[in-house]
């Protein structure tokens, strides 16, 4: 009976061992205070309008398809590249500037800012949750 017991503790320590060092492996490789320079940034409705209020240098991009402005207009000064425009003609962009993009809920812009930031792109800027999102007054809607 107590080799038993003293089985199952060497048994349990063992375990325990190797799920704290799968623990500390997992915790440091996949850790890093920094935020990696081709990465991309979600901002929120104030923070766009803080930016178009504020700033003079950067570029508004809508990704949506042309036929999708009239169903909920666009941001004022914002211009039109679909998807795969910007997929196919990206080296047109800027590189460093800052490049602000947004779609109509924030998935298609959430892709072409991963897409871009695997380019080489920096100072990306994705509005998170679109144009339906958008608060404030936009052109060509009612």
């Amino acid at each position: 009976m107590i080799y038993t017991t003293s089985t199952k503790n060497f048994t349990s320590q063992v375990s325990l061992f190797i799920w704290l060092a799968i623990f500390t492996v997992a915790l440091f490789t996949g850790c890093s205070a920094e935020v990696a320079p081709n990465d991309y940034q979600n901002i929120n409705s104030e923070e766009l309008l803080s930016i178009l209020q504020n700033e003079e240098r950067f570029i508004l991009m809508d990704v949506r398809e042309p036929g999708e402005l009239l169903e909920t207009g666009i941001i004022p000064g914002a211009i039109n590249k679909p998807v795969e425009k910007v997929k196919k003609d990206f080296s047109t962009l800027p590189r460093k500037g800052k490049l602000i993009i947004y779609c109509r809920t924030g998935n298609r812009s959430t892709d072409i800012a991963k897409f871009l930031a695997d380019k080489g792109f920096e100072n990306i800027y994705n509005l998170k949750d679109g144009i339906v999102g958008w608060p404030y007054k936009k052109a060509g809607w009612k």
